[in-house]
């Protein structure tokens, strides 16, 4: 079965976009969540559309949960019940963690793993009842191993690994499948900030000996939403050149 419903949050964002490319087939309908960038999904969504792609933008801010649930009616009115989704949208953090005000803990928490859940809880009953889905969560390489400065953002990516292995007993046999994907260093303007020599030594850590390209991390989110998927659920795959090994 190949899906046709599909929502992508954070396509607005460098893995989000890749994906939604990826993903958009002539006849497909798509929502592109952003929150701030509506200006970059309108355009993707154009790109799409010459495509032969439905796909339309749909903003939202997901460290507000009830922003969450309007997000859901709102796709669900728009292109039909969900067969696909994935959630890339997120955003991170960089401080100690005794200097990281409880708000700003929550904040995170909420816009990545509170958002999952209130997608899922809007999104996975249409999903059994149609006897098909297909979920993929971003999740992160500091999910795995953790990274200084980011205790929040690592611990809320560590939880989609959880969450999805959590979910098998309870949608697996409807021929519904949650993963996720685990970037590592993706070359994203989240990344620009660094300096050349910054870079460098990112690159000297990766066995790969680069950083990775957004379209590497939407291959692997379009097989894992692929039938040649049907029998993968709760893993979550590293994308990382090696990285997290």
């Amino acid at each position: 079965m190949q899906a046709t419903r599909i929502v992508v949050t954070g396509a607005s964002g460098g893995i989000g976009a890749a994906t939604a490319r990826a993903l958009a087939a002539p006849g497909s309908r798509l929502i592109l969540h952003y929150h701030m960038q509506e200006v970059l999904a309108r355009t993707l969504a154009g790109e799409l559309s010459q495509q032969g792609a439905q796909a339309y933008p749909l903003g939202a801010d997901f460290a507000d949960l009830d922003a969450v649930d309007r997000f859901a009616a709102l796709a669900r009115d728009r292109i039909g019940p969900p067969e696909v989704l994935v959630h890339a949208a997120g955003m991170s953090q960089f401080a100690l963690l005794q200097d990281l005000p409880l708000s700003e803990w929550r904040k995170l928490h909420d816009a990545h793993l509170g958002a999952a859940y209130r997608l899922l809880q809007a999104m996975l009953p249409d999903m059994v009842r149609q006897g098909f889905g297909r979920v993929v969560l971003i999740g992160s390489v500091f999910g795995q191993r953790g990274g200084a400065m980011e205790a929040a953002y690592a611990a809320a990516k560590a939880g989609y690994g959880a969450l999805a292995r959590a979910l098998l007993g309870e949608v697996g046999r409807s021929r519904v499948t949650v993963n996720v994907v685990a970037p590592g260093a993706i070359a994203t303007p989240m990344l620009g900030r660094l300096d050349p020599e910054e870079r460098g030594r990112l690159e000297e850590t990766i066995p790969a000996g680069r950083l990775g390209r957004p379209e590497e991390v939407a291959d692997a989110v379009r097989f894992l939403v692929s039938p040649d998927a049907a029998y993968i659920s709760g893993i979550t795959l590293a994308v990382d050149g090696g990285y997290s090994t």
